[in-house]
């Protein structure tokens, strides 16, 4: 079975992102983020009402991370010149459920449509993958996605992710079923 430490926080960096813990000063972007219809269209999780909902979302996120169930980090930009980065929460990337005893991760990933096809979610995704792997010694790294999520399917697939399984109205949410894609990556440096 899989040990691991997130004491102290993972921060994890790219080019262009920092990938960081969340707190109370992330809250109205969180609500930014989980309240807008166009972000949350193939998340399957109804839309934030309030900034408190968005404190009791990172708060379910920071006792994941203690219970050691999941984490997740917020994606910041940095300024490519001086390295600073921004505060401001754009979207959030982690690994929402883990099995450590079988080594395998399921990762969940969301971006607000202001920096949609920017490239932003790839370079998240391809650090996590990296750190879930050579870091935390994932064997295997899966996704759940709804079949329209298009561009979903499309960044999982350019990162060597390979579709699974597809189950039809597995999902309930907001008074209907719906399907679900199963997208999967085995770690090839183990």
């Amino acid at each position: 079975m899989l040990f691991v430490n997130f004491d102290p926080f993972p921060i994890l960096e790219t080019e262009r992102l920092l990938l960081h813990a969340m707190s109370d000063k992330h809250v109205d972007d969180m609500f930014k983020l989980r309240s807008n219809p166009l972000a949350m269209q193939y998340i399957g999780k109804p839309l934030l009402a309030s900034v408190v909902e968005a404190r009791d979302l990172i708060d379910a996120y920071n006792r994941n991370l203690r219970e050691k169930i999941g984490i997740t980090w917020g994606i910041s930009l940095r300024d490519i010149e001086t390295k600073e980065s921004d505060s401001t929460l754009i979207g959030t990337i982690g690994f929402h459920k883990m099995d450590l005893y079988n080594y395998r991760a399921e990762i969940g990933y969301m971006i607000h449509p202001d920096h949609w096809f920017k490239g932003i979610m790839s370079e998240a995704l391809n650090r996590i993958v990296s750190y879930g792997f050579q870091e935390m010694r994932f064997h295997s790294i899966e996704a759940k996605i709804s079949p329209e999520n298009d561009a979903s399917r499309k960044i999982l697939v350019k990162h060597g992710f390979i579709r699974e399984a597809y189950f039809k109205e597995s999902f309930y949410e907001n008074g209907k079923f719906l399907d679900t894609e199963i997208y999967s990556l085995l770690n090839k440096t183990a």
